[in-house]
């Protein structure tokens, strides 16, 4: 198992984005999440290039330190996530931003002219478009699309990357226990780091 795991660091780009500075856990996440269907390793390691200054910028959420226990102390960077779940959750959030600029021209347009009748049969797929297409395109051009959490650590000017979480605080308590029981065995640092947050 250790050869594939192994294999697999090198062949997701884990080994060159960060080498010796990623934990077995978030190794075996990515490789857990993989068989599951559940995690595209490829879009996490895209946001570690990205935080590591060797890849295409990230158009998701800056990283964020965590200001609260039980993971205070440690940073966290977005990782967008597959499936309908993530997007809905992006496009409802864009929606909020955005609104939907063609739909309130039209009834403006509507407004100003007394037409009781502000949409046709021909604005559906503007209207469409704005929705799925145009406000998705502007929150990853405003860094604003979100997703999982990528958990990591900063030291010495350098991120060790720790694992993979959810925004569900419920989850954190039993994954700082995780972080103790093998990350802290792996990066000598990191008790002392997390002791002083």
């Amino acid at each position: 198992m250790t050869d594939e795991l192994s294999q697999f660091a090198s062949v997701v780009g884990l080994d060159r984005a960060a080498p010796s500075r990623y934990s077995a856990l978030l190794l075996l996440h990515l490789y857990g999440g993989q068989k599951s269907g559940t995690v595209d390793p490829r879009r996490v390691v895209h946001e570690i290039n990205a935080l590591e200054g060797i890849g295409p910028v990230s158009q998701l959420k800056a990283p964020i330190q965590n200001k609260y226990p039980p993971l205070k102390g440690l940073w966290h960077k977005h990782y967008q996530q597959d499936g309908l779940r993530a997007l809905a959750l992006n496009l409802g959030k864009a929606l909020k931003r955005y609104g939907l600029p063609y739909a309130q021209r039209k009834v403006d347009e509507g407004r100003l002219t007394g037409k009781l009748e502000y949409f046709s049969k021909g604005d559906v797929m503007p209207l469409v478009r704005d929705a799925l297409h145009n406000n998705f395109v502007q929150l990853g051009k405003d860094a604003g699309v979100s997703g999982e959490w990528l958990l990591f650590a900063t030291y010495n000017d350098k991120n060790y990357y720790l694992c993979l979480t959810t925004h569900d605080k419920s989850q954190h308590f039993h994954l700082r226990r995780t972080i103790d029981e093998i990350c802290c065995r792996e990066f000598p640092f990191l008790p002392g780091l997390l002791a002083e947050a």
